[in-house]
């Protein structure tokens, strides 16, 4: 038994079959994808996607860590200067006393051995 077409019949038959797959792509859902490449790819992004997430969150830790260090140094910066600055004028306006006080002496002992 043998099969024969006209070619017309066989030309109808091809264009049947080609439009068939893409008609049922059309019509079904998509599956994901079960080769080892789809597979491969899949992890890495899902890798680089939580790669990412973690980055972004030490990011973020460090960077609230660095702004309080920095915030915290400043405040010990800011209470060092204001220390120093508060001994140093402290000094200052003592030594200035002791050196009028010093310098009136001096004068009032000048002014004594010159009237003498």
């Amino acid at each position: 038994m043998s099969i024969r077409f006209h070619t017309s019949s066989a030309l109808l038959l091809l264009a049947g079959l080609s439009l068939a797959p893409a008609a049922m792509a059309a019509d079904a859902p998509e599956k994901p994808c079960e080769s080892d490449l789809c597979r491969s790819v899949r992890q890495s992004w899902s890798s680089v996607k939580h790669g990412t997430t973690d980055a972004a969150q030490w990011t973020k830790k460090e960077t609230v860590k660095g702004w309080d260090a920095t915030k915290n140094g400043a405040t010990k910066a800011a209470k060092w200067t204001g220390k120093t600055g508060e001994k140093g004028w402290n000094a200052t306006k003592n030594g200035t006393k002791e050196a009028a006080h010093d310098t009136a002496n001096w004068t009032k002992k000048t002014a004594h051995d010159i009237a003498q």
